[in-house]
């Protein structure tokens, strides 16, 4: 009897076993998927906004560039004696504070003007100490470009006296040909940009990603390495020309080289990159010049490693699967011993599944709210509850104010920090059994129960003011605003949902059309910072 009672235990144990791995490994599957899904959108999004960022920075650093040719351009003193000129050079390195020199040199090379940078006052180089550097990479490749093209060096570290300076000091050097009034050729501007200043800002960004982030250079050396700064430089030193990126994942390395942006999975995980220069759009604010790399592009990469908990998601085979999700429900296989307890288990589980799938099919991911389709579903609902009692329903249409510049000026991760202050001011005014939808990118609407449109517009007044507070107490680049639309639903008439949503959305155009004469979204001083 023991041995029959073992005997079925057994078999029904490796039924019910049976019946429920496939519905484990499914559900580890979506929820891998769903997974997978985030890690991509929010690796992409970090290698855009890091290759926006730095496009922008060398934009603003061509700008000094033709400042200080044209600055030479204008000078009085030009040919006889440079110290207006060198007061005006110093007092720019000294509002900068990011060029360690700016030099002036003739078609022989030899500098005719060298402001230095120091922390305690930039100064001009006596003329004594003035030095030739005909054969500096920076002199040659930039002597015979054209009067509308800007050189832009490799990123590399400063050497003094053929020793690489201590504490180390990366250096991006920019320099354009300077052409006199007479349209001859005079010589070569040459600015020492800082580099610390743009890989600051490419350590702060890589603190979004989930695992390693790199910047590379065109020979696929490790500028920037999150994760290992021993790295970093490599180059630099003969010891360790061996070390890069591109000796280490030279598959992955090939295939960065075909497409200007692009991820891919390999065996060592996902990658994400972006050419930095590849769509040659820093000179936006500069039309007619064109950029010269002196050593080809940058590449900005994350890089989840398939050593890392999210990069085993991209590299785990069908038997790994197996093994975790068994792991992970061993408790579970205890359970189905008892027929009863192993289904309730199962049930639950699967009511736990389709209330997630429900959540991301009815609310947007981003501000918590209800989507477009949720939210024209629960406005069918209400206004079937409100039409046998006769309340009114009113429906404020909303267009967020300007998000295209900050997204444009600011970048996204602004834009979506707008967009969530304004969902806050709007919920933290309206109340319990009022709602609010997101109908697209910037447009949003309010539902409010039992209210008039005058009864609406209190509520709206005080939405506003709300916003007018953020912008008058916190210290943001950017203004925040609303334009908006309200109109209540006549349930005796021929009106229907979609006439009053569009009514409403007339009176907001009507708004945002009288409030665009006036307005300015980014603020002045963030347009040069």
């Amino acid at each position: 009897m023991r041995k029959k009672i073992l005997c079925y235990t057994l078999v029904l144990f490796m039924i019910l076993s049976a019946i429920y791995l496939p519905f484990s490994l499914m559900l580890e599957s979506k929820s891998d998927a769903i997974h997978r899904s985030e890690i991509v959108g929010n690796e992409e999004k970090l290698a855009d906004v890091t290759k926006t960022m730095m496009s922008a920075k060398v934009s603003r650093l061509i700008s000094d560039v033709l400042f200080i040719s044209d600055s030479l351009s204008l000078s009085k003193t030009y040919h006889s004696d440079f110290h207006e000129l060198q007061q005006e050079w110093i007092a720019f390195a000294n509002r900068k504070k990011i060029y360690d020199q700016i030099r002036y040199l003739d078609l022989a090379g030899n500098e005719i003007i060298r402001i230095n940078y120091a922390s305690d006052g930039s100064y001009a180089v006596k003329p004594q100490f003035l030095q030739n550097k005909r054969n500096r990479p920076y002199f040659t490749d930039t002597i015979g470009l054209q009067q509308n093209q800007i050189y832009i060096s490799t990123l590399d570290l400063n050497v003094e006296n053929n020793e690489i300076e201590q504490p180390i000091k990366p250096m991006l050097r920019l320099s354009t040909p300077y052409f006199g009034t007479d349209g001859n050729l005079q010589g070569v501007i040459v600015l020492n940009y800082l580099a610390n200043d743009i890989l600051d800002q490419v350590k702060k960004l890589s603190s979004t990603s989930l695992d390693n982030v790199y910047l590379l250079n065109a020979a696929g050396y490790w500028l920037y390495n999150k994760n290992d700064s021993s790295k970093e430089w490599a180059f630099m030193y003969p010891e360790r020309t061996s070390v890069s990126f591109a000796a280490e994942f030279p598959n992955e390395w090939q295939t960065m080289q075909m497409e200007n942006q692009g991820d891919f999975i390999t065996p060592n995980g996902f990658l994400s990159y972006a050419r930095v220069f590849a769509e040659n759009d820093v000179l936006s604010t500069a039309a007619g010049y064109s950029i010269v790399l002196g050593e080809g592009d940058y590449f900005i990469v994350s890089h989840i490693t398939s050593s890392s908990p999210s990069g085993a998601l991209f590299t785990r085979g069908n038997a790994q699967m197996v093994r975790i999700a068994m792991h992970r429900s061993a408790f579970v296989y205890l359970l189905l011993a008892l027929l009863s307890l192993s289904l309730a288990i199962f049930l639950s589980m699967r009511q736990m599944e389709k209330e997630r799938i429900k959540y991301f099919s009815e609310y947007d991911t981003m501000t918590g709210i209800y989507n477009r389709r949720a939210g024209f579903e629960r406005m069918g609902q209400l206004y079937q509850e409100l039409r046998k009692s006769n309340l009114p329903m009113s429906l404020c249409f909303i267009d967020i104010n300007g998000l295209k510049e900050v997204n444009d000026y600011l970048g996204h991760e602004t834009g979506d920090a707008l967009i969530l202050t304004i969902v806050d001011a709007i919920r933290s005014n309206i109340r319990a059994n009022d709602f609010l939808a997101r109908l697209g990118g910037d447009e949003f609407i309010i539902v409010f129960y039992g209210l008039d449109e005058a009864q609406a517009e209190e509520i709206w007044t005080r939405i506003a003011q709300r916003l007018q507070q953020i912008n008058e107490t916190e210290d943001r680049r950017y203004l925040v605003s609303a334009s908006h639309g309200i109109e209540t639903m006549h349930y005796n008439g021929p009106d229907y949902i979609d006439t009053i949503v569009n009514r409403a959305d007339e009176k907001m155009y009507s708004e945002k059309r009288i409030i665009k004469q006036h307005l300015q979204v980014i603020r002045d001083n963030s347009i040069d910072s």
